[in-house]
């Protein structure tokens, strides 16, 4: 987003009000400077005067919170862009870090965007099924912060009242639904004491799909809680507190199983998301989030500058005589990267050549994640051409 502009405007924006300070690009004066409301009408009203001449809106966080700014800017034929949380943090220092207020904070904005444009990373405009990727993706990893909450609190409560019950709950048994659905019902130990070895089974007998294993693991819960005979827990209300969290966990996982529909039926129509889907190791997570992370592969002049904004490009230091160094990147974007590298993980039991390529970097003496991150850097080359030439993934082991 190098492009001359005639003025920039820099938002420091907020929840419910914005700061604007809009600067001219040739003499650097600042010839604005207002607050906004979080409103189609005062964003207008605030971008008007410069909608006519080369106007760049400049922010500080891309996200939820630029949404409706980065939409009417777009509609008044402006540029849209943000500098990064590393260049922002530099430049209040530069411009005098004691001050801290939402009008200084978009003066650095702009001031930066103004002087060094470089620095400004272009906010490119996606199309409406990808939009609703991204929203979906950002609900889908609130979604999953809670059930893992949820499920947390559930084992420390099982741990607290029946240690000997929390084991047979143990990991990700309590995200299934008979086990979950137990939980709900009867609470920890008192309830299934209460409810007895009859009362327990006919009801697991009555739950959809319970087979063997389902009544095998009621008769299991119902044998740890009839193992321990002192009564632990502070009172019967923590059987209540079990039954709450089990139906927040099991509603969590409700919303991620609805959430999860829609974005199949996202992918399935985005060309980009079939050809990644094709490669091993890439399933819906990592497909939508690339999809809404890099709506357009060709913004991106090479596989490596990619990889630079994935955050998987090493950070090679070198100044005269002094020892060189390659260091683990510490910009780029998080999301994008932790998924890649999950995904490069993933593979190394579903490809040959990945699992190759990962054997080769630990007999180098890698790490597991260092050598997860170098076979990362690895797939982005082939994806990177998958995507620029519109083929699915192709093994060269035939």
């Amino acid at each position: 987003m190098e492009a001359a502009r005639d003025v920039v405007l820099g938002f420091d924006v907020g929840r419910y009000s914005h700061h604007m300070t809009a600067i001219d690009a040739e003499t650097g004066e600042v010839v604005a400077s207002r607050g906004v409301e979080q409103g189609e009408r005062d964003i207008r009203d605030a971008i008007g005067p410069y909608a006519g001449r080369r106007a760049a809106v400049v922010v500080d966080q891309p996200g939820d919170l630029s949404s409706l700014l980065f939409a009417v800017a777009r509609d008044m034929g402006c540029e849209v862009g943000f500098i990064t949380p590393r260049a922002m943090a530099g430049g209040i220092d530069l411009y005098g870090g004691e001050l801290k207020s939402d009008a200084h904070d978009s003066f650095v904005i702009a001031d930066l965007a103004a002087r060094i444009p470089s620095l400004v990373r272009a906010v490119p405009e996606r199309r409406a099924d990808t939009e609703e990727l991204a929203s979906l993706m950002s609900y889908d990893r609130e979604l999953t912060d809670d059930a893992r909450r949820a499920a947390s609190r559930i084992h420390g409560l099982l741990l607290a009242t029946c240690p000997a019950l929390g084991a047979v709950y143990a990991g990700q048994r309590v995200r299934q639904a008979l086990p979950l659905a137990m939980l709900a019902r009867f609470g920890g130990a008192r309830g299934l004491l209460a409810a007895g070895g009859d009362g327990v089974e006919e009801w697991a007998r009555g739950q959809p799909r319970c087979g063997a294993r389902g009544l095998a693991f009621a008769r299991a819960a119902l044998e740890a809680a009839r193992s321990q005979g002192v009564v632990a827990g502070p009172s019967p209300f923590y059987d209540e507190l079990l039954r709450i969290e089990a139906a927040s966990l099991r509603s969590a996982l409700d919303a991620r199983e609805a959430v999860g529909a829609r974005v199949d039926e996202l992918l399935g129509r985005i060309p980009d998301a079939q050809v990644l889907l094709s490669m091993p190791g890439v399933g819906r997570v990592t497909a939508a989030t690339f999809v809404s992370e890099v709506p357009d592969v060709s913004l991106f002049a090479s596989a490596a500058k990619l990889a630079a904004y994935a955050g998987l490009a090493p950070r090679v230091r070198r100044s005269g005589r002094s020892l060189n160094s390659v260091t683990r990147p510490r910009a780029g974007n998080r999301r994008l990267k932790r998924v890649l590298v999950l995904s490069a993980a993933r593979s190394v039991d579903l490809c040959e050549e990945s699992r190759a390529y990962y054997d080769r970097k630990r007999s180098e003496g890698r790490c597991h994640y260092s050598a997860a991150v170098a076979l990362a850097r690895r797939r982005i080359n082939v994806m990177y051409a998958m995507l620029r030439d519109g083929k699915r993934y192709e093994s060269r082991l035939g």
